[in-house]
């Protein structure tokens, strides 16, 4: 029995030497989040007034947009046109309804007639035929790491993801989907920017899968994945609970929806107060990589920030960088495809389709060997004058807020230097800050085994005293 008085004493000592060093790391952390909440202000300040410049421009693309609808709804311009349904050979007819424009696409190819009685045909997914024009939006794109997150971040990754209807698989479209399931555990929560797909608001993952991705056009996969393919294997998160609505690639208004991966706040507040501040001792501090589009909820985070126009899709998507270039499934791994999205306007046109002289509604179908004559220019309403200069207006104060971006003192390259020069030294602290948690994560691991050592040696203790019995 001595010897075992003597392991307890040492275990006991060794433990609250451990719990000791918990809380002066706790206390260095503190100290050191407090010296980098200085830098934290700084950089949230720089982002705000960005964030500002890009909502203002943005705001005079969505003008443009409202002025070209409004010449559509005053009758000005119509947005509608014949499209080809079918031809048949034999007979030489051709089968044409009027199809309207629209801003999401068609869900199918489109073969468009013009007034000349020529037939262009478009690919599935394309949005911009004859008749429809669109901008580029303005973002600020972050890229956020592990370390930098705050202690209270309980943020592990996003992605964009497919769900049917009264389902529980949900799959991932990206081309790092498994690498980025690996950083996800049984228990986490799931959130999804769709309203109305999952029951209460969230989703618990209970295990992990693999499916293929079909049906979806080349151009989207390219937009989303990287890869112009019409068939692609992915992991797919098994849900708790089966969805109550869908997502799908896209959205019908065009847009992708995002899925956060987080902690269960049950996990995050457990009694102990050390496991809110812990990380593995082993945890890559630099992946998985979070890469978004600067907003509201997310002024001040990430590593650092960029300016963008592109049109890629802006939902938040998670990765592993140390897997750039790396070969996988015949395609090398690329950085996600996030951008500031794109805006789509309904130019219309000046001549109506018609038949037999009388201008048809949407919905209307003919069979007809002849394509030509079927447009009659549009009879202008009054006021149209006064429309064209409103339209002509925004177009202006767009270019010119546009302009300012890249010159004068609203160049916005300028702030976004500044606001990355500020994130790097804020990095130091943020990299320290790290430091002690996985220090906090490895003695919380060795406290965790001296506790089961006390359990089985007392255990052991009540067996030989007769107390307890396997049996």
């Amino acid at each position: 029995m001595a010897l075992t008085d003597r392991i307890k004493k040492d275990i006991t000592e060794k433990k609250q030497q451990k719990l000791n060093n918990v809380e002066y790391f706790k206390e260095q952390i503190l100290l050191t989040d407090a010296l980098k909440e200085d830098y934290d202000n700084a950089v949230r300040s720089i982002d705000s007034d960005l964030l500002g410049d890009i909502t203002t421009v943005n705001n005079t693309l969505i003008g443009v947009q409202s002025a070209y609808q409004n010449r559509i709804d005053s009758g000005c311009r119509t947005d509608l046109f014949w499209r080809v349904e079918g031809y048949n050979a034999g007979t030489g007819n051709y089968s044409l309804v009027v199809e309207k424009l629209s801003v999401v696409g068609y869900g199918t190819s489109v073969a468009f007639l013009n007034s000349s009685g020529g037939i262009t045909t478009y690919a599935d997914g394309v949005i911009e035929i004859p008749g429809m024009g669109g901008d580029n939006l303005h973002a600020i794109r972050y890229y956020d790491e592990p370390y930098m997150k705050d202690i209270g971040d309980t943020t592990i990754g996003s992605f964009i993801g497919i769900v049917g209807t009264a389902s529980t698989i949900l799959a991932i479209a990206s081309q790092s989907s498994d690498e980025l399931i690996s950083t996800f555990d049984i228990g986490n929560l799931i959130i999804c920017s769709k309203d109305g797909v999952f029951s209460g608001g969230n989703n618990k993952i209970v295990g992990f899968g693999s499916t293929t991705i079909t049906g979806i056009t080349t151009t989207v996969m390219e937009e989303v994945v990287g890869i112009a393919t019409t068939s692609f294997e992915v992991s797919t998160i098994i849900l708790e609970t089966a969805t109550i609505g869908f997502s799908s690639l896209p959205e019908s208004d065009g847009s992708y929806t995002q899925f956060t991966v987080v902690t269960d706040p049950d996990t995050f507040e457990q009694t102990q107060t050390r496991f809110r501040y812990q990380v593995k001792f082993g945890k890559n501090p630099f992946s998985p990589q979070t890469i978004g589009i600067l907003d509201s909820s997310t002024i001040g985070i990430g590593t650092f920030i960029e300016y963008d126009n592109s049109a890629k899709p802006p939902a938040a998507q998670s990765w592993k960088p140390e897997l750039e270039g790396v070969e996988k499934k015949g395609e090398k791994i690329k950085e996600p495809k996030v951008g500031a999205g794109r805006i789509y306007n309904v130019v219309g046109f000046t001549s109506a389709p018609t038949y037999l002289g009388t201008p048809q509604p949407e919905g209307t179908k003919i069979t007809t060997t002849i394509l030509t004559g079927l447009y009659t220019p549009i009879t202008l309403p009054s006021g149209c004058t006064a429309i064209e200069n409103t339209l002509t207006s925004s177009i202006s104060a767009r270019n010119t807020l546009e302009s300012n971006l890249s010159s004068g003192s609203n160049c916005i390259q300028s702030k976004v230097d500044a606001a990355n020069a500020l994130r790097t030294e804020r990095a130091e602290y943020s990299l320290k800050i790290w430091g002690l948690r996985q220090s906090i994560g490895g003695e919380s691991d060795r406290i965790d085994e001296y506790e089961a050592l006390e359990t089985y040696i007392n255990d052991t203790e009540e067996t030989i005293n007769g107390t307890t019995s396997c049996l």
